[in-house]
């Protein structure tokens, strides 16, 4: 029961700690979208729809809307000034006429043209202006004139070309709203419930019902109109066709000089000025903001294609920003908390092109705008107000490590200073009761039943295995306080080998297991020569513990390339794949029915591993479950001075892996 209790106490712990990571990314996050939310971020957000714009995929031009300009060529050639004295214009309508367009949207402002020559407008000129545009309107061919708008509304044509069907004709710029910087991105479509110019001309074709709004239209009602984002068609700069729409100069028609007889039949045909001369026929677009960038004449037939194919942008509902920029700000809160910070870039870059890429689809292929100021600041800002939080909690987590650590560091002196007066004071009287022990049997062994010789034998074994685990953890002492110092000298390993096999003749024999060593001729090699002593030891020591009576170990030596090896090979109950792994860890013992019975610190091939690396050498096992073991130890023939000094700071090191690991 005490148990579960601690564990349930554990998971409640973790629950609780997940619920509050959860709820202050909730809470960062909605606190974060409200005041996002509450600012516009205009200019940033029209410069990200201006990107979208012009690095999309845009419609094609309708091939029926063709421009006719007043252009410098045209001006030259008459000699006259734009927008060009009436008579010209009268002369031009009647060459039109005879190459039966669909339509005639004219947008060339009248009452400039009547400042220039009044007079003509009192005159033959007028009037044959005025029957020309009527006969068209007669054979099916609608003649739109365009009209200017100023504060005053709707500035008519001079009369008598009032007479004559005229809708308010212009190019809206952003010059009070959104971003203030006079770019053309949206147009009217009604205005004072009377529809504009391209709507107008639409419906006169029939090519749009009565009273339909444009997709994407909205109302504004502090100009009492409707506009709608539209779209661009190809390159709005008058590129090559097809990305562009076909453009005639006024001269050409007016001379009837065309490409094609044809060219203009069926068309809808725009007629404007376009000049080097007045700065006012051309427009900012998402497309360029440079000067004579974007003639105003192919602004308005994009308009007209736009309503005639209602192909308005839409936009995203304010509940749908809202959750957007929520979600963002909530994945960049909850990321970076959660993950490292190269991690965290990697995430926050990776979000920015994910979300970028998925608008700019949803804005080239379905028209769909949701704006992306918010969450991409809100990517940035969650970033950068993130990282210092966490990294507050880091470092006060860093800092509890560091207490923690203060006092496993004071713990584990404690326990190493324990450890040595411990072992050093138990010496005593363990060898005064292993001494007692054999005197009396040396004395009264003739006086003592067998049972009583059996006893005191059995002390002194106890206390031989006792005397061994006292010196493991003094050595293991001495390595954790650094005061392992190598006593190099040169001596021929065989001579190391050959003594411990004479130490363990009599256990063998004992237990009934046969060494055999085979043993190459080595030279001296510089090594300590106790602790490699203890090394062999510690391997002979284990093989016979875990070895069957009437079987065999065999030691070899030899010299493979530039190192010494020394392999000790039993035939007992080898290891687990598992097992190996935590062969060489300190007081690891593996669980079985053979070691259960056999005594051991598990301290023996932790130190062994430690000694022969101090000498800058390796241990290797190859083991086989049932099957026996084979140790190898590969001993350098020469040793480096760096190295051995490398090897001499090796303790520290091990401490401070160790103290990590507990932290």
């Amino acid at each position: 029961m005490q148990r579960l209790s601690l564990v349930f106490k554990k998971m409640t712990s973790l629950f609780s700690g997940k619920a509050e990571q959860y709820l202050f990314v909730f809470a960062g996050s909605v606190g974060l979208t409200t005041l996002l939310m509450s600012l516009q971020f205009n200019l940033l957000e029209a410069n990200l729809y201006d990107f979208r714009m012009a690095h999309g995929t845009p419609p094609e031009p309708d091939p029926n809307i063709t421009l006719v300009t007043i252009d410098d060529p045209t001006t030259k050639s008459l000699n006259e000034f734009s927008p060009l004295p009436l008579d010209t214009h009268t002369l031009f309508l009647e060459a039109l006429e005879k190459f039966h367009p669909k339509a005639v949207g004219y947008l060339v402002d009248m009452n400039h043209v009547s400042e220039a020559n009044p007079e003509l407008f009192r005159g033959q000129w007028s009037t044959r202006f005025v029957e020309t545009a009527n006969r068209m309107r007669q054979n099916g061919i609608p003649v739109l004139l365009g009209t200017p708008f100023d504060v005053t509304g709707e500035v008519l044509p001079p009369y008598p070309l009032s007479s004559l069907p005229h809708s308010i004709a212009i190019v809206h710029k952003d010059g009070n709203v959104f971003p203030e910087d006079k770019i053309t991105r949206r147009a009217l479509t009604y205005l004072y419930d009377k529809p504009v110019f391209h709507v107008d001309l639409a419906q006169q074709l029939g090519l749009i019902p009565q009273a339909r709004l444009t997709r994407g239209s909205f109302y504004v009602p502090a100009v009492d109109g409707h506009l709608f984002f539209f779209k661009y068609h190809g390159n709005p700069a008058l590129q090559t066709p097809p990305r562009s729409y076909p453009t005639l100069s006024f001269i050409d028609v007016l001379r009837g000089s065309l490409p094609d007889p044809n060219f203009l039949r069926d068309k809808i045909v725009l007629i404007g000025t376009l000049t080097r001369e007045d700065s006012s026929d051309y427009v900012f677009t998402p497309y360029s903001k440079n000067s004579y960038s974007n003639p105003k004449i192919v602004v308005h037939a994009n308009i007209l294609d736009a309503v005639i194919h209602n192909q308005g942008i839409i936009r995203a509902p304010q509940w749908v920003n809202w959750i957007v920029t929520f979600l963002v700000t909530a994945f960049v809160v909850g990321w970076v908390l959660n993950s490292t910070p190269l991690y965290g870039v990697f995430a926050t870059l990776g979000l920015v092109l994910i979300f970028g890429l998925a608008g700019q689809l949803l804005f080239s292929l379905k028209g769909f705008w949701i704006r992306e100021s918010q969450p991409l600041v809100g990517i940035f800002v969650g970033y950068y107000l993130i990282v210092p939080y966490r990294l507050i909690i880091e470092y006060k987590k860093r800092w509890g490590y560091q207490r923690e650590n203060e006092l496993l560091r004071q713990v584990e002196e404690l326990k190493t200073n324990f450890l040595s007066l411990v072992t050093h004071d138990l010496k005593t009287p363990v060898a005064r009761i292993q001494g007692l022990a054999e005197v009396l049997i040396r004395k009264a062994s003739g006086r003592l039943i067998q049972k009583d010789m059996d006893t005191l034998q059995t002390i002194i074994g106890s206390t031989d295995e006792l005397n061994r685990f006292i010196s493991s953890i003094l050595e293991l002492t001495k390595v954790e306080s650094d005061r392992i110092q190598l006593n190099l000298e040169s001596k021929d390993p065989n001579q190391l080998i050959e003594r411990s096999i004479e130490d363990f003749k009599a256990q063998c024999r004992a237990m009934k297991i046969k060494i055999n060593a085979d043993l190459e001729p080595l030279f001296p090699i510089k090594i300590d020569a106790s602790l490699i002593s203890k090394v062999i030891n510690n391997l002979i020591d284990n093989a016979l513990k875990y070895s069957p009576a009437d079987s065999e170990i065999r030691i070899q030596s030899r010299e493979v390339g530039e190192w010494i090896e020394i392999a000790v090979t039993d035939q007992g109950i080898g290891m687990t794949e598992d097992e190996k792994k935590n062969l060489f860890t300190r007081f690891y013992r593996a669980k079985n029915d053979t070691t259960t019975k056999v005594a051991g610190t598990g301290l023996g091939l932790y130190l062994t591993r430690y000694f022969v690396e101090a000498h800058h050498g390796r241990v290797e096992v190859e083991s086989e479950k049932n099957k026996g073991s084979t140790f190898r130890i590969l001993l350098p023939m020469e040793i480096e001075s760096k190295k051995m000094e490398q090897k001499q700071m090796e303790p520290k090191k091990i401490k401070e892996e160790k103290e990590l690991t507990y932290a």
